[in-house]
């Protein structure tokens, strides 16, 4: 049997705003950065909406084994069987010779305020930021409660590592990749067209690119398997 996948693909079509708290800057709510200014999604968060996905998958193919298969891989929502799971998910960061030029550029600058300046530049180029109403627990605007949100810019490629307790078998890596296909939304306002993201697994043979691979392994035969 051929390596499974080692690498989850998340690609933002659309500005994705998160919850993070932004410390010492003008905006309300952030993004999760590393030392260097570079954003990235926490592992919970990328297991949570794959979750959400997984059921989504399994709602869609009633009767079948799928349930169980998505219990194995990640768990359930409550945290239950964590122990357990199948699947270790790392955080989705860029690309790594992104971090690597990054990091040699932050070694350059021996003054803290300069590294500090980069890295804030660095959050810059790859976020924005967007105002809008505060809205309540029950998603009404509040009269005069203006809010400003830093988002993940559309266009970016983050990959996180996988990692298996045990080598999957077909059912599992079907279910894996069905699970990819219904991940389509991540952070805050997704019914207001933010947080759209496309969820592959990459070939790691290298020999096709995400899509057609996470298609290949859910075994999609109809239109589901087309590109939107």
């Amino acid at each position: 049997m051929s390596a499974p996948p080692a690498v989850l693909v998340v690609d933002t079509a659309s500005p994705a705003l998160f919850t993070a708290t932004a410390a010492d800057s003008g905006v309300h709510t952030g993004i999760v950065t590393d030392a260097h200014g570079l954003p990235y999604l926490p592992r919970h968060r990328i297991a949570a909406r794959l979750r959400e996905g997984a059921v989504r998958a399994v709602r869609s193919e009633p009767g079948t084994n799928l349930g169980t298969a998505a219990r194995d891989l990640l768990g359930t929502t409550n945290g239950g069987h964590e122990e357990h799971r199948l699947l270790r998910i790392g955080h989705a960061r860029l690309a790594h010779p992104v971090r690597a030029a990054v990091a040699w550029a932050m070694a350059q600058r021996s003054a803290s305020h300069q590294r500090e300046a980069l890295a804030r530049a660095v959050t810059d180029t790859y976020t924005t930021e967007e105002s809008g109403t505060e809205v309540d627990a029950h998603g009404a605007p509040v009269p005069g409660r203006l809010r400003t949100n830093q988002a993940l810019r559309p266009r970016l490629r983050l990959v996180a590592e996988l990692g298996w307790a045990a080598p999957p078998d077909a059912a599992l890596l079907r279910c894996l990749a069905r699970t990819a296909l219904a991940t389509t939304a991540a952070g805050l306002r997704v019914t207001r067209g933010r947080g759209r993201i496309d969820v592959r697994l990459a070939d790691p043979a290298g020999e096709r690119d995400p899509h057609d691979y996470t298609v290949a392994l859910a075994e999609l035969d109809g239109p589901e398997g087309g590109r939107a």
